[in-house]
């Protein structure tokens, strides 16, 4: 699909993969901005599984990030994890989703991302 964004299949279920695992600051713009582009193009995807080990959390980044997001006007019923964050970045980064009303979680690996995602997707589908 792109060079950070991907289609993933995990037990069954599609997702949106972006990798941004040690990038610099300009490949983390560019990632964003791959997503940005991606998410209209995969409408039928719900669940985003977000990458972001490794990497510095600067003012460019969260501009595009939040750019990227929509401002908070995303799918009602979509999921999203970010995994690999220090727990410094992760506060950081829950009191900016909580304040753009970002239905966001917050795991430590790519297993447990996974795993979350899953789990939110069969509660979505029982409602």
């Amino acid at each position: 699909m792109g060079k950070y964004v991907s289609r993933i299949t995990y037990k069954g279920k599609e997702m949106l993969f972006m990798n941004a695992r040690g990038v610099n600051e300009q490949q983390a713009i560019e990632a964003w901005e791959e997503m940005k582009q991606a998410i209209p193009k995969n409408r039928d995807l719900h669940l985003t599984l977000i990458d972001g080990t490794d990497i510095a959390i600067t003012p460019a980044i969260l501009r595009k990030a939040k750019e990227s997001s929509g401002g908070g006007q995303a799918d009602p019923n979509s999921r999203a994890v970010f995994v690999g964050m220090t727990p410094i970045q992760r506060s950081t980064a829950e009191l900016i989703a909580k304040g753009m009303r970002l239905n966001v979680h917050f795991c430590n690996t790519l297993e447990e991302g996974k795993e979350w995602l899953l789990k939110e997707d069969a509660k979505r589908g029982k409602a």
